[in-house]
């Protein structure tokens, strides 16, 4: 029975993971057609910006209602119904005629992609033991990260062979064989799988019936959640690491490097491609090593002490213009340092009860979204501020010091997650465990 439960956990994992990977990759696929969309809708930056930002604002807005129902309805059906939205947006975006029908699309898209993650998390943390957890939701973020790196130069190829439009509709099949596989083997914890739970397995299960509380209803979860001072921390960590992250590396990246140093797309994505292998790479490491060292606090100070340091490079370094070559190196580390994101999660699992997880890590990712929300069409409007209007191929030309100003915006995000990063206590040895 164990090896059973073993074996299967991690079918399940990765299939509930992969479907997360989906909406990564429409997070960050608008930065190689930033170009091609303004052009093709006439629109100015802060245009463009909002429809970066609506996929942050839905999915902000979404984070507690979704974990609402990874509680409630369950992983399986949650996951399975998100992946669905999002096929019939990436469509409605792929056949846009105008730009709000495009709007529209990317609405849909949003709020189906904020349906999976919480999910996601919800099978982890029911098929998964505390000192795994760490662990795993790193694993989870390098193969959620694969989507970016999809969305980086490999979609810029795409876009450049068939066009952004037919590049959605090529999307919208894949996520809807996703929501296929997922209904098909996703089970939401070892009871639905006619197994006993991890905690039984681990000889935990005397604990687990110790510290279960009796159900509660959604106002009462909510009420316990926003009360536990041990998530606010980690609700700036994830505002200042992801929010300042999405904004200039998966929405205005590729068209500042464009108009800054002259480069092609093509190349411009490839800065793209480095941060999503770093993502891939830090989300799977810094978990790791989090459950290596049994220490939250340690990596995610260390991460975000280096993003912050990374973004002033970008802002002070020659006046917003840094060496192209060291952009290299920056790209790989502000994205390997978005592996604090596994590491507050995990610490979710020690922070809360099991019935309040689902919500409490939407809390977690509302903090990383709300931050992208705001500081995406705020870049946009700074740039339109400091146009000088130039124009080449019918897409607004921006100076320099215009995407120096606007990066400052992202910069001092990340400075509000170094302080949130500060602000954390190290918890102790979780008191609750996985119950089905």
């Amino acid at each position: 029975m164990m090896a059973k439960a073993y074996r299967q956990r991690w079918r399940i994992w990765f299939v509930a993971v992969l479907s997360h990977t989906v909406g990564l990759f429409h997070r960050a696929a608008m930065a190689p057609m930033a170009d091609r969309i303004m052009a093709d809708f006439d629109l100015t930056a802060a245009a463009f910006g909002s429809l970066g930002a609506v996929y942050f604002y839905v999915y902000a807005a979404m984070q507690l209602p979704s974990g609402t129902f990874a509680d409630t309805m369950g992983p399986r059906k949650t996951i399975t119904f998100g992946l669905v939205l999002t096929t019939a947006g990436s469509v409605i975006m792929g056949l846009a005629p105008t730009f709000g029908v495009l709007y529209i699309g990317r609405v849909i898209v949003s709020f189906g992609a904020s349906l999976a993650w919480l999910s996601a998390l919800k099978v982890i943390m029911n098929w998964f033991r505390s000192s795994e957890v760490a662990t795993v939701t790193g694993l989870s973020g390098a193969i959620n990260n694969s989507g970016q790196l999809l969305a980086a130069t490999p979609l810029a190829l795409l876009i450049i062979a068939i066009g952004w439009r037919m590049s959605f509709i090529t999307a919208a099949v894949v996520s809807l064989m996703v929501a296929l596989l997922n209904w098909f083997i996703v089970k939401d914890s070892p009871k639905k799988a006619g197994l006993p739970s991890i905690a039984e397995i681990e000889g935990e299960a005397s604990q687990e019936g110790a510290q279960h509380k009796p159900q509660s209803g959604i106002c009462q979860r909510m009420h316990e959640v926003l009360r536990n001072r041990k998530l606010w921390p980690l609700f700036l960590v994830a505002m200042g690491t992801y929010g300042s992250y999405a904004t200039f590396f998966l929405n205005w990246l590729v068209v500042y490097l464009m108009q800054t140093y002259g480069v092609t797309r093509d190349y411009a994505a490839s800065f793209a491609l480095v941060s999503a292998i770093g993502a891939i790479i830090g989300t799977s490491a810094l978990g790791f090593i989090s459950d290596r060292i049994h220490s939250r606090r340690v990596p995610i100070m260390a991460a975000t002490f280096i993003s912050l340091v990374g973004f002033l490079l970008i802002v002070l370094w020659n006046g917003g213009k840094p060496p192209l070559t060291a952009f290299w190196p920056i790209s790989f580390i502000i994205g390997f340092n978005v592996g604090t994101m596994p590491i507050a999660f995990a610490t979710v699992r020690d922070v809360a009860r099991p019935e309040v997880r689902g919500m409490s890590s939407g809390l977690i990712n509302m903090g990383a979204f709300a931050g992208a929300a705001v500081i995406q069409p705020l870049f946009g409007y700074v740039l339109d501020l400091n146009w000088a209007g130039e124009v080449l191929g019918d897409i607004r030309h921006y100076p320099v010091e215009a995407f120096q100003q606007a990066t400052a915006l992202p910069c001092a995000l990340m400075a509000v997650g170094f302080v949130g990063a500060l602000m954390l206590r190290e918890p102790r040895k979780a008191p609750y465990v996985t119950r089905d």
